[in-house]
């Protein structure tokens, strides 16, 4: 698996960062969780190395939203969601691509809880997608 090395920012600019997200091991969400975090019908999360995540400005700024299974950080100025961590942040990060700065050279690979999409949107027949968060994705590997 690849990993290309991107900046991202915020709407404010307040916060920007770099880290190594996963060429193959980026996924269009359609759970409620990203349509209501999103305030979008889905969320394009790109997996990253944690410990490649490294602040340029503004990480005294980022806000978490924490749950049982990790926590959702965004701007505390403008509200921009910028990535998840799980309970141990080093477990898990996802970074929005939406917040990636400039092309990334990468999209997603698949779409996923696809079964809680709202009833308006219509899903592309590519990427492949699934109901729930499949164990392994073919295109991934």
């Amino acid at each position: 698996m690849g990993f290309t090395k991107v900046r991202g920012s915020c709407l404010c600019g307040g916060i920007e960062y770099e880290v190594e997200i996963s060429d193959k091991r980026i996924l269009n969400c359609y759970c409620t969780r990203c349509q209501k975090a999103h305030g979008a019908a889905f969320a394009t999360m790109a997996f990253a190395k944690g410990e490649t995540l490294r602040f340029l400005k503004g990480e005294s700024m980022l806000h978490e939203y924490k749950t049982a299974s990790g926590s959702r950080s965004f701007c505390g100025e403008c509200g921009s969601r910028l990535m998840n961590f799980a309970p141990n942040k080093a477990d898990y990060l996802g970074i929005s691509l939406s917040c990636v700065d400039g092309d990334a050279g990468v999209g997603p690979v698949a779409s996923i809880s696809i079964e809680t999409k709202a009833p308006w949107v219509e899903i592309p027949a590519d990427p492949p997608s699934y109901e729930g968060m499949p164990h392994r994705i073919p295109e991934t590997e």
